[in-house]
């Protein structure tokens, strides 16, 4: 109990209470909860101030994202406060301060601005890469376009045809006309050729037998004089012509379009000048009919109808020796009906008795 009391009485006396440690006050919550506002507001404010710094650096519109670091306070809680005991000499208490940890402001914020505009810069420098390469994409069929119309230009250049081209053309197609029995329109497509084209020979041929089919004898006659007058050699326009005045009755008329010479004909010479024989015989001009049939005995020598053409006209024109000569080569020869192969040998029979009773006459 002494001890005890005695350990009392030192605690209570003054020189006692100067070793005992001060215990600094805590800081209030609501104290930390101030700071944190503070610090929020600054951080605010930076970040703020950089992202209008960012606007108006010039054409990069990137928008700089505020990014501070806002102290925490860590502090430690104080141990609680010991309750003197009578049992104990001393009594202390340890205070921890609360330390804090601040990051700079400026500095945190400005090389973050920094790298985030470099970073944008330079993915719009590569959009324009993306757009040069669709040019050439585009540039091909344009080309294909431009060569399209050229070559549809070229293809309806206007080239001047000649009078016989187009006689041509004209011709085939009354051809085609004429085919389906479209006499009407062959007419006119020929009419056309014969204008392109007074020689074409085949073309007036044509027209003037379907005129003459229609009985337009005068259209059709003055079609084959024009080419006539435009072919004056042409044999075939001759022969229609004159076989157009022989249908007509006009025999006379057909033999003197069959009186120009054979050798300057472009064709057809033996019918020409069969069927110039055979009307002068039938009109009774027998010497130029013995002309005639004369000259095509020489032409074809095997053939019966001249050698007793010749005989009947050499006999009309007293030439008795030489019509019987040409009886019996006529004879001889063949290519003759039976009743033109009798009727010579009777004109021979006759003509060797009539000579015979010449002799015997004398």
């Amino acid at each position: 109990m002494s001890e005890l009391n005695r350990m009392l009485s030192d605690l209570s006396s003054p020189k006692n209470n100067e070793k005992h440690v001060n215990v600094a006050p805590i800081p209030s919550v609501w104290g930390f909860r101030f700071a944190r506002v503070v610090l929020a507001l600054i951080a605010t404010l930076v970040g703020a101030t950089g992202i209008s710094w960012a606007l108006s650096s010039g054409s990069e519109r990137t928008v700089l994202p505020a990014s501070t670091l806002i102290p925490e306070p860590v502090f430690v809680e104080p141990a609680p406060k010991a309750v003197p005991s009578p049992t104990q000499k001393v009594v202390k208490s340890e205070v921890s301060y609360v330390a804090m940890k601040m990051t700079p402001k400026v500095e945190a914020v400005e090389p973050v601005s920094e790298a985030k505009v470099e970073t944008r810069a330079t993915a719009q420098v590569a959009e324009p890469v993306l757009i040069a390469k669709a040019e050439p994409v585009k540039a091909a069929p344009v080309q294909e376009t431009v060569e399209v119309e050229q070559a549809a230009s070229l293809s309806v250049e206007t080239i001047e045809l000649t009078g016989e081209q187009l006689a041509d053309i004209a011709y085939e197609k009354a051809q085609k006309r004429a085919q389906v029995g479209d006499t009407q329109k062959a007419i006119a497509f020929l009419r056309d050729a014969v204008k392109y084209n007074p020689s074409h020979i085949a073309a007036t041929n044509q027209l003037a037998g379907l005129l003459y089919g229609r009985s337009q004898l005068r259209d059709a006659e003055n079609v084959l004089r024009k080419g006539i007058s435009a072919n004056p050699n042409s044999a075939t326009l001759k022969l229609t012509l004159a076989r157009m005045y022989q249908q007509s009755g006009s025999e006379e008329s057909a033999l003197n379009v069959l009186s120009s010479s054979v050798n300057l004909l472009d064709g057809e010479q033996v019918r020409f000048v069969s069927m110039r024989a055979a009307l002068a015989q039938k009109l009774g001009k027998n010497l130029e009919a013995k002309q005639s049939y004369q000259w095509l005995t020489e032409q074809e020598p095997m053939d019966g109808r001249w050698w007793l053409g010749l005989g009947v006209s050499a006999e009309k024109t007293g030439a008795n020796e030489e019509a019987a000569k040409a009886y019996g080569k006529a004879v001889k020869s063949g290519g003759l009906s039976n009743q033109s192969v009798n009727f010579a040998r009777q004109r021979l029979l006759y003509l060797q008795n009539l000579k015979q009773g010449a002799t015997d006459g004398r």
